[in-house]
């Protein structure tokens, strides 16, 4: 079972339409091969993460799989991703479907220690 610095708690997610918003407009956005990253300062000790998956592009049992994916590595990587206090949308484009979690997870971490 997970200790406590692996959850991934309901206040450390995007739920509301406003905050995507915010984060798109007010943000930096970031671009790699399969994701389009936007980032903003939340005012909080904390990250917390926000997912967009297209409908169009895959079928649920893909798209799901690609949530799943980002919010695991999320939940393992919360703590390395400098500084603390970022709101992170993270959306899949095409392509996303093929990647393993590990390749998911050195695409985002590559991006995340440059943008820092």
């Amino acid at each position: 079972m997970a200790g406590k610095p692996y959850r991934f708690p309901f206040h450390e997610r995007l739920h509301a339409s406003a905050e995507y918003r915010r984060v798109k407009n007010a943000g930096k956005r970031l671009r790699t091969r399969h994701f389009s990253l936007n980032l903003a300062e939340n005012g909080l000790a904390y990250h917390r993460l926000g997912i967009v998956v297209q409908k169009r592009y895959w079928q649920a049992v893909e798209r799901n799989l690609i949530k799943r994916r980002l919010r695991e590595w999320f939940r393992l990587n919360k703590s390395q991703i400098p500084p603390p206090g970022k709101d992170i949308v993270a959306i899949a484009r095409p392509g996303t479907e093929r990647l393993s979690s590990t390749d998911i997870a050195r695409e985002l971490r590559e991006a995340l220690l440059n943008i820092g």
